[in-house]
């Protein structure tokens, strides 16, 4: 999968207060794109989070900030809607 097939996104985790780069292919679902970017944190960051497979991804700038994403979408699909652009800044909820 070539870089152009991914979708770079910020992500912030509340437990550190810090943001996170993730690329993420453009077919993932954002229920599958949360899931693993936990579970990445949380062997990151083992001392303070834990990860679970009850975890969203909300916005945290724009128009729809504070939304939470539909975790059935794709990331393609969201792209192509404008809902998330390069370099969106999400928080894992």
């Amino acid at each position: 999968m070539r870089l152009k097939d991914k979708l770079l996104i910020q992500i912030k985790l509340p437990a550190t207060q810090e943001e996170y780069e993730f690329r993420v292919p453009y077919d993932l679902t954002v229920e599958e794109g949360s899931r693993l970017a936990a579970r990445i944190l949380a062997a990151r960051e083992s001392a303070q989070y834990e990860a679970t497979d009850d975890v969203d991804l909300m916005h945290l700038e724009g128009v729809g900030m504070g939304e939470i994403l539909n975790p059935k979408e794709t990331f393609r699909s969201l792209l192509l809607s404008e809902r998330l652009v390069e370099g969106s800044r999400l928080m894992l909820v």
